[in-house]
């Protein structure tokens, strides 16, 4: 009797066994991850938020981690880590200041810009003849009066459109004639001035030149190229293409220029510590968020620049996608 009441026991542990391991578990999928770079001083490292680790990079990467230069000539020597966004597709970026990142929803975040890396050619949307336009190289874009305005475009008293330059914000210009605006290198122009005043100006009313009768246009100089210093020291080369809109009203300036890269993360992931340690650190409350080649939302916060013996050039950052 004793070994069947065993039996019975034994026969019942081993059936509530099997019946715990049948049982399904579902994985929890991690909110957040966490992402370590190889050198990127040595070599350029291609993340995918859908990969969640680098890729080739040929492949559909998100951030391309790397080496920065201050776009200002004198100081190109000093190597700085930044983020550039993959120019193709729908990867842009902003960030986010001021909050912690946990509270930080990135479907709510508005405001993302892609990176530029090409040639820009503006055409003003409105006449300069009434109000000037106010032009940021580093923006892309026109700004106002009190904003970190480049050039202005504008007339003067005898309507001849003009470009000003921002004194104030240590602008320079040069003005070159009998050059190949493809193969120039604005790097390499020396001798560029700041404006003295309103009245003498480097560029000033040298933006076209008059045709006479009986067209009476103001057309673009051949081969005549203007070469920039902008508020934030990066180097532009622009020539003019035309006056008129579509319609063939004047006071509509349309240029070209080539400029350094615009990046929307770019070397903003962290900052100088100074002495006595002179590292660089994350930002506090420093989110970034970007919209993925894939389409999601992510954001990111970066946790060191460190490996685990001290070396610089390692990237780590926290991020999640929704």
């Amino acid at each position: 009797m004793k070994k069947i009441f065993a039996l019975m026991i034994l026969s019942g542990v081993l059936i509530t066994g099997c019946e715990k391991d049948d049982t399904t578990v579902t994985p929890t999928t991690p909110t957040s991850n966490v992402f370590t770079s190889g050198n990127v001083k040595t070599k350029a490292v291609y993340f995918s938020f859908a990969a969640k680790d680098s890729v080739a990079s040929t492949a559909a990467w998100d951030m391309k981690l790397t080496t920065l230069y201050a776009p200002d000539d004198s100081l190109r020597q000093f190597p700085f880590p930044g983020i550039a966004l993959n120019p193709s597709g729908v990867v842009a970026g902003t960030i986010v200041d001021g909050t912690p990142y946990a509270s930080v929803d990135p479907s709510t975040v508005t405001g993302l810009k892609k990176d530029i890396v090409d040639t820009v050619k503006i055409d003003s949307t409105r006449s300069i003849k009434g109000t000037p336009l106010y032009y940021s190289f580093a923006r892309r874009e026109t700004t106002t009066v009190t904003g970190d305005w480049d050039v202005k475009l504008t007339i003067n008293a005898s309507a001849e459109p003009l470009i000003v330059l921002n004194k104030i914000k240590g602008v320079l210009g040069k003005v070159l004639d009998n050059t190949d605006y493809a193969t120039l290198n604005a790097a390499t122009v020396t001798g560029l001035e700041a404006d003295v005043n309103d009245t003498t100006l480097v560029i000033g009313n040298k933006c076209f030149l008059y045709a006479g009768p009986p067209t009476h246009k103001l057309n673009p100089v051949t081969n005549r190229t203007f070469i920039i210093r902008s508020s934030n020291g990066a180097r532009i080369k622009a020539k003019m293409l035309n006056y008129y809109n579509a319609a063939g009203t004047s006071g509509y300036f349309k240029f070209e220029y080539s400029a350094p890269e615009a990046y929307s993360l770019g070397t903003s992931i962290l900052k100088y510590a100074g002495p006595p340690t002179h590292k660089l650190d994350p930002i506090t409350d420093r989110t970034f968020v970007v919209n993925t080649s894939a389409g999601a939302k992510a954001k990111f916060k970066m946790l060191t620049y460190y490996n685990a013996a001290g070396a610089s050039g390692y990237m780590k950052f926290e991020y999640e996608v929704k």
